[in-house]
């Protein structure tokens, strides 16, 4: 015969009723009290039935979740950090992948809405999303994640993308660049992009550096097309000697058409990424680029969302976290190769 509720009890050393709410309001119980009946209901082998507690209380105990692309790890590692929060409390998560299109995101969003979602994280293709508004205005749980607004309107959790690509652009400059390009997702997708175009943008009036629209280029996020920017970058009379790339996909796209010109990096040319994936210290050389914390993002989204549709949250919350500028082997000081520069980490 199986464990029961009082076998968890018993284990944990709670009562019973605490043991309830930690199964059927989970939000409720302290930290420390949850996680410990929830280990003592995995060392006893308690289960219980989420379909009977879902009858009952008229709850699906499942949120939404929409991304622009699962394929991107930053994007994965967040809905690991989402997936795992939300297991804490007992809830499942249903995945949606927009690839950055707009329809496809409204209806991902009807979907789930007919799937009875209790709430919804999301990385918009439009903070403006009337479908966004009509879900605030019913009073539904929504929770933005790497977005950036600074409506009242909306909880959100990211980064300061202004800050650090205002950073990250400075660094090149310290190095003694001024022609610095920039290779973007498209604005009007990706308002991460945008902002990290406004720092980038702002970076160079703050250090006297005219800026040439001519070595902007917005592409899709990925690294053939960070691939043909660069080479479009390239065929310049005056090409530039450092190029920020709004993402890593496009700075690894980068790379490989500075390689096919016969090119070297950073001998000829510097370049630097966004998101720190993986693989970017693992490509040669090693790619300079902004680490953001994914999975604790993704984490506290979910955090936030438990606690709006518990209704312990009112006034709006957003929240910044730290970012990281990781410094390696992919920009030089102009027209000067160091060998075996140091790797740093500067964190803000």
């Amino acid at each position: 015969m199986g464990s029961t509720i009082k076998d968890v009890a018993r284990l944990a050393g709670v009562s019973i009723a605490t043991v309830s709410r930690v199964i059927n309001s989970p939000e409720t119980v302290k930290k420390e009290t949850r996680e410990t009946v929830l280990t003592a209901m995995k060392e006893s082998g308690y289960t219980y039935n989420t379909l009977a507690r879902s009858l009952s209380t008229r709850k699906s105990l499942s949120i939404g979740l929409i991304v622009p692309s699962i394929t991107n790890p930053i994007f994965a590692e967040s809905t690991l950090g989402i997936q795992d929060c939300a297991n804490n409390f007992g809830y499942t998560v249903l995945l949606g992948d927009t690839d950055y299109d707009f329809k496809k995101e409204a209806m991902l969003i009807n979907a789930l809405n007919e799937r009875r979602v209790e709430g919804l994280i999301i990385t918009t293709s439009s903070v403006s999303n009337p479908y966004l508004k009509k879900f605030k205005d019913e009073d539904f749980p929504v929770v933005l994640i790497y977005n950036t607004t600074f409506s009242e309107d909306f909880h959100f959790v990211t980064i300061d993308n202004f800050k650090s690509a205002y950073e990250i652009v400075k660094y090149l400059i310290e190095l003694g660049h001024k022609r610095i390009g920039m290779i973007a997702g498209y604005f009007d997708i990706s308002d991460r992009s945008y902002a990290r175009w406004q720092g980038y943008a702002q970076c160079l009036k703050d250090h006297g550096i005219p800026q040439d629209d001519s070595l902007v280029v917005q592409e899709s996020f990925t690294a053939p097309a960070g691939r043909e920017a660069m080479k479009y970058l390239l065929k310049m009379s005056k090409p530039p000697t450092a190029v920020f790339c709004s993402n890593d996909f496009l700075a690894i796209g980068a790379m490989s058409a500075v390689y096919e010109k016969g090119l070297k990096i950073p001998d000829d040319i510097s370049i630097c990424g966004f998101d720190n994936m993986e693989l970017s210290s693992h490509i040669y050389p090693p790619l300079t680029t902004v680490d953001q914390p994914a999975y604790e993002m993704g984490y506290r989204a979910m955090e936030i969302l438990m606690k709006v549709m518990a209704g312990e949250v009112t006034a709006p919350q957003h929240i910044f976290l730290d970012y990281k500028l990781i410094i390696r082997n992919s920009c030089s000081t102009l027209n000067l190769f160091t060998k075996g520069r140091k790797h740093e980490e500067k964190r803000f």
